[in-house]
């Protein structure tokens, strides 16, 4: 029994979730492949038997670069089964199943899902939900491999609440999201670099979700694909971008998704500790997340200016 893991994890977060559940699956002595999605050329999933696809949540939706991908990559996973995760920062709403949807739309079976939080790097909700998903949350996403191997090697049913249904998250955020997500696009210019500080080291161009990052003429260049996701900002080891950020630096997003709207209309449980949000020190570059191309993390150092 095969098992091809696709991850889009940009901090490391959803990275640490898929580990997890291929663990379980492995204990149950299933064979696992995990390719990161920034990788996804390596992808060769034609001879799994079980597909999984993990991300994170942008603007309570799965991020929208997994779901074109599939889409737009053709593939055909009719006869074989599948499983997908997220992480969320903020609320998921029904991310699940929209992800679960668009696994389905390539003809797999989606037998389950499972979502946990993640602390929030997005630069204007920077910090949220510290030091997620913690290691009861990594435990779960074990047990939930460990249900997913004994359900197609053994026919065993997942327990319900690995089901997805249409209905579960809230409906207030899920009609918000992709609302926010255009005012941002519309809003936000697309980044610039300053060839002054960039030394070309390409770590911008290597993070792009979406390959919208070049050189041309020993400079970076931005390109319309972009979808405003600061990861370009944050990985840049010179704070050689600049990116003008949605009104009043994410004030929308910062009511939208404050705690009190979030226990509100949201799914935070009455003693799940939300941190602070750290957006002066992140926008002020007083904070940095640290850097590991090979692994992605949500740690951060504060910078010390003189």
């Amino acid at each position: 029994m095969k098992a091809s893991i696709l991850i889009f994890s940009q901090t490391g977060n959803t990275l640490k979730v898929s580990s997890s559940i291929s663990k379980g699956l492995e204990i149950c002595g299933v064979e696992v492949d995990q390719v990161s999605f920034l990788h996804r050329t390596r992808w060769k999933p034609d001879n799994a038997d079980l597909i999984g696809i993990g991300c994170p949540v942008f603007e309570n939706r799965p991020a929208e670069v997994v779901p074109h991908y599939l889409a737009d990559s053709g593939f055909d996973f009719a006869g074989k089964k599948a499983f997908v995760f997220i992480t969320s920062g903020g609320s998921p709403a029904k991310s699940l199943w929209h992800l679960s949807e668009a696994v389905t739309k390539t003809g797999a079976s989606v037998i389950g899902g499972i979502q946990l939080r993640g602390c929030s790097s997005f630069p204007t909700l920077f910090g949220l939900f510290p030091k997620r998903p913690n290691g009861k949350e990594l435990e779960r996403a074990e047990k939930f491999g460990r249900a997913v191997a004994a359900s197609i090697m053994n026919g065993e049913s997942l327990a319900s609440h690995y089901k997805i249904e249409p209905d579960q998250g809230g409906i207030f955020y899920d009609r918000v999201g992709p609302i926010l997500n255009y005012i941002k696009k519309k809003t936000t210019p697309l980044p610039i670099s300053d060839s002054m500080k960039c030394d070309l080291c390409g770590n911008c161009i290597y993070e792009c979700p979406t390959r919208s990052i070049t050189i041309e003429n020993k400079a970076i260049k931005f390109h319309n694909t972009c979808i405003v996701c600061y990861r370009c900002w944050q990985v840049c080891p010179h704070s050689a971008i600049t990116i003008k950020f949605s009104p009043g630096d994410g004030l929308i997003e910062r009511l939208i998704y404050g705690e009190k709207m979030e226990r509100f209309f949201g799914d935070i449980k009455p003693d799940e500790y939300v941190g602070t949000n750290l957006y002066k020190d992140a926008l002020a570059r007083n904070l940095k997340l640290k850097y590991d191309r090979n692994n992605p993390t949500a740690e951060y150092d504060y910078i010390e200016r003189k």
